[in-house]
């Protein structure tokens, strides 16, 4: 591109630099050399950068729940829903992707020395119900007698 920009320059300037120095009375005989081109050293010879576009970050990912250490790692989530888990204060987050007229919540339903469930309710809106065709993130706090350190979650 920037190549293409410089071909177009010098053959603009070339061009000019032929008409102003052809024809007219009193113009010289064309010679069989072309004229020298040549630029002030104090002006730039390419043209100008195009302004910086801003890109995302290369250590997160552009969708989804921005990652944490706190995830819970998938061994420790038995879930049948696209979900993942992360344990913060005590209690879990479950994050979850919803669309449109989406609704969702999460209750305790066990949490013994073993395992913790985690019952999840999504009502999908009324039938024939026009919703928007979004995705959105949602993390719905649980909390918890203690924390989970190694218990299973089951969703």
């Amino acid at each position: 591109m920037k190549n293409a920009a410089k071909t177009l320059g010098a053959g603009l300037v070339l061009a000019a630099t032929a008409a102003c120095g052809a024809g007219g009375p009193g113009a010289p005989a064309n010679t069989s050399t072309p004229p020298v081109v040549t630029t002030p050293s104090g002006l730039p010879t390419s043209l100008p950068a195009s302004p910086p576009v801003a890109k995302p970050p290369m250590s997160r990912p552009t969708v989804g729940p921005p990652p944490s250490d706190k995830m819970l790692p998938p061994s420790q989530v038995e879930t049948r829903l696209p979900a993942q888990v992360s344990a913060e204060n005590g209690g879990l987050n479950v994050h979850l992707e919803l669309s449109g007229c989406d609704q969702a919540r999460a209750d305790l339903a066990e949490e013994n020395a073993r395992r913790i469930v985690v019952h999840v309710t999504i009502d999908h809106g009324k039938p024939g119900q026009m919703c928007p065709q979004v995705i959105r993130y949602v993390v719905l706090p649980v909390k918890l007698a203690e924390p989970v350190g190694t218990r299973t979650v089951v969703l």
